[in-house]
């Protein structure tokens, strides 16, 4: 009886003087463990990257790291009944960092992070065995995004962290972080992979007509399945054409011994096919191999010709990059790496771009050919300069591909302002961090 008075007591104090917060709280937490509640505990859970990327919602052009959706379920890991959770829909973009505070009982507990899905379907999710049946559940991809995301939807994301051991502590004016698996951040997992096809030199890209994307799977889960499914396929569409690069992305495709050579239409294997303006086809198949392959025996390797057979698996959140640079005797670059996007900055001026990444590296380019007068110039705003100590840098050339490179000497800070782009004598931009 006197511990009930005493709790009732202190929750009148808590109301009645503001000015005693946080000294109240802690004693109430106290008398709670007095009177036979669980222990609590007060997380701080930070998403603030997708797995790969250096920031949330800093892409403004392909939208890759947009998140505006996010949900978090927490269960018990023995029981599986939920424990807490946490919804937060229509996030702005100009959100750069989410992090929010949860209260919860202590234990091992499953936490599962779903990104850019409808929540009401979450919401009605109360038990962990009902949430491994969403989390494997096959759905199809939304059209749109084999092409590209947009500011009002993302890729579908996930991330689930099992057995993580809460212990009491923190409050709600100073909650405990939460590092799941050692890590600071809860990392997303997007859904899809990004294929990225340049065709280099403007002989070749002149004679390109399309590119397509061939086998493509049509539905997509949350989790990797621990053995592949009875794939159904998305009906085949062009690459995105973004100068003389082609974009796509790709639902995880996971196979039963694939044979490139199987069929005429090559299935289960994803691949591309260039079409030229004379009528010719050539077929690329996408493998996943960690080295980067250089020579001319791509092909060979990758239609299974050689005695070292491909993995012609596509895998979630990688980004497989090709490069070609002849047709006739088809010479392939190709390189796989987590998907990442670097911070950067660009402009679209008449005819040219001018982009600067994070690191202070400049690029202009032409996107079209130039006609006089065609004079761009980049000036550095003191103190900054060039990596050669000059503090201008011009540009004129009429070719079409025509691109230079040049480097920051430093890379600036947030909020100055670091270089100036003039053209034709007229200052149309300057950088700010």
């Amino acid at each position: 009886m006197r511990l009930n008075l005493l709790y009732v007591a202190l929750i009148g104090m808590l109301v009645s003087f503001s000015a005693c917060e946080s000294q109240i709280y802690d004693n109430h937490q106290e008398i709670d463990k007095e009177i036979g509640k669980e222990p609590q505990v007060f997380l701080s859970i930070t998403k603030a990257q997708a797995a790969g990327l250096e920031s949330l919602n800093t892409d403004n052009v392909d939208y890759e790291d947009r998140v505006h959706d996010l949900a978090m379920l927490v269960f018990d890991s023995s029981t599986g009944a939920k424990v807490c959770e946490f919804y937060e829909e229509g996030i702005p973009f100009s959100d750069k960092e989410k992090t929010f505070t949860v209260q919860m009982t202590t234990g091992l507990r499953d936490f599962y992070f779903i990104a850019n899905m409808a929540m009401d379907e979450l919401k009605d999710i109360t038990t962990k065995s009902a949430m491994d049946v969403y989390m494997n559940t096959f759905r199809d991809l939304d059209t749109d995004l084999y092409l590209n995301a947009v500011r009002s939807k993302g890729f579908p994301m996930s991330r689930v962290y099992m057995n993580q051991a809460i212990t009491e502590g923190g409050n709600i004016y100073s909650p405990k972080p939460f590092h799941p698996d050692g890590e600071e951040r809860v990392k997303l997992v997007r859904v899809a992979a990004k294929l990225e096809v340049q065709i280099e030199g403007s002989e070749i890209s002149s004679g390109v007509k399309n590119i397509y994307y061939k086998n493509a799977q049509r539905k997509f889960n949350l989790v990797s399945p621990a053995t592949p499914v009875t794939p159904v396929y998305y009906e085949d569409k062009p690459l995105k054409k973004v100068g003389n690069t082609y974009i796509y992305y790709m639902p995880e495709a996971l196979m039963t011994a694939p044979d490139w050579s199987a069929s005429a239409d090559h299935k289960p294997v994803n691949y591309f096919l260039i079409e030229t303006l004379d009528g010719t086809f050539y077929e690329i198949p996408i493998i996943t191999d960690n080295r980067t392959i250089t020579d001319t025996d791509y092909l060979s390797f990758a239609t299974g010709r050689q005695a070292d057979k491909p993995d012609y698996n596509i895998y979630r959140n990688r980004h497989y990059f090709y490069i070609i640079s002849k047709l006739q005797k088809i010479e392939i670059i190709y390189t796989i790496d987590p998907w990442q996007i670097k911070q950067s900055s660009a402009y679209m001026g008449y005819g040219y771009n001018v982009t600067v990444d994070e690191n202070g590296k400049v690029t202009i380019s032409n996107t079209v050919e130039a006609c006089t007068p065609h004079a761009v110039k980049l000036k550095t705003i003191t103190p900054f300069k060039f990596s050669d100590g000059t503090v201008e840098k011009e540009f004129d050339s009429l070719d079409t591909t025509a691109s230079e490179n040049y480097q920051l000497e430093s890379v600036p800070a947030a909020g100055q302002s670091y270089i100036e782009v003039w053209y034709n004598g007229y200052l149309v931009k300057t950088f700010t961090k």
